[in-house]
This record gives C-alpha cells, sequence and structure tokens, in this order.
C-alpha cells in the first residue's frame, strides 16, 4: 500500500520536472531563432559590403591588367587601394565573414599590378585564373551568405519561367565552365 501511495507524488515530481527541463530547452532554442535572425542580418551587410568592394576592386585591376601606360608605382597605389579597404572590412566584420573566405577576397588582387612584366604565355595563364578565381569568389560570397539557398527557395515557391536566348546561352557557358 506504501508503494501504491507513493508513486503518484513520484510520478507528479516526475513530471514537474521533465516540465522544466522541457521548457529550458525550448526556450534556449527561442533565444538561438531570435539571435540568429539578427546575426544573419548582419552577416548579409558585411557580405554584401564585401561583394561591392571586390566589385569596386575588378574596375581597379581592369584599369591596372589594361592601361598599359601605368607606371609601376601607379599600379602598386591603385592595387593597394582595393587591397586595403577589402583587408579592413574583413578584418572589421571578423564575426560575420568567414576567416578563410575573407583572406581569399585580401589575396584575391595581389600581383595584378606585376601583370606588366610577365611574358605573354604566363600573363594568358595569370589572366585565366585571376577570372576564375573572380568567378569563384562571387559565388563563395554568395553561397556563404545564404544567398543561394534563400534564392533556390524562393525559385521553389514561385517557380518562375526565367528565360530568353541570352539566358540560355549564358546556362550554355556556365554548364562548360564546370566541366572544365
Amino acid at each position: 500500500m506504501f508503494m501504491s501511495d507513493a508513486v503518484g507524488p513520484l510520478v507528479g515530481i516526475l513530471g514537474v520536472l521533465f516540465g522544466i527541463i522541457l521548457s529550458e530547452f525550448l526556450r534556449r532554442g527561442q533565444r538561438v531563432e531570435q539571435y540568429a535572425s539578427i546575426i544573419f542580418s548582419k552577416r548579409l551587410e558585411a557580405y554584401e559590403l564585401l561583394l561591392k568592394l571586390v566589385h569596386d576592386g575588378e574596375i581597379v585591376a581592369d584599369e591596372v591588367i589594361n592601361n598599359s601606360m601605368l607606371s609601376d608605382e601607379e599600379r602598386n597605389k591603385l592595387i593597394s587601394s582595393i587591397i586595403f579597404p577589402i583587408a579592413n572590412h574583413t578584418d572589421s566584420k571578423i564575426l560575420y565573414i568567414d576567416s578563410d573566405l575573407g583572406a581569399h577576397c585580401v589575396a584575391l588582387f595581389m600581383g595584378v599590378e606585376d601583370l606588366h612584366t610577365f611574358s605573354d604565355n604566363d600573363k594568358k595563364t595569370y589572366l585565366e585564373e585571376h577570372f576564375k578565381m573572380r568567378r569563384e569568389t562571387r559565388r563563395m560570397i554568395m553561397e556563404d551568405a545564404g544567398i543561394g539557398q534563400i534564392s533556390k527557395l524562393f525559385r521553389s515557391i514561385n517557380r518562375p519561367l526565367i528565360t530568353s536566348p541570352v539566358i540560355e546561352r549564358i546556362r550554355e557557358l556556365r554548364a562548360e565552365q564546370k566541366a572544365k
């Protein structure tokens, strides 16, 4: 009889303990969700600016690549003018930007200033690799920022029909690039 009298209160105590543990678990999950949206927003801002800095760097690097009238000092100054802002940004946003990707973005334009000293064959090889790295940089930024997954989600929701002769040719070229 003592055993049956003790089972009810024991089950009650265990239920209360289980409820406390479950409640704490759910509360922590909600806290993570609250912070996740704030962190995602800050990461998106950081990556958006990084993408802009890389784009601006591409414009300057193209000038250095194509303008044979620039002196060595001018080339170094122009490339430094794009590398330092990228380095400063990736350092200041270290909480939000992947450190490996940040280092890659900083190194992306290093060496472009010396391109005019390369032989034609070495120049061609360097430029092919450099432009490939530029494309890969954009892809990595968008992927790490979460944009790739969000775009896939939006496409799966509304299933837009986006096509034209130009778009089809772009898709063909992308497929060729992936095959290489």
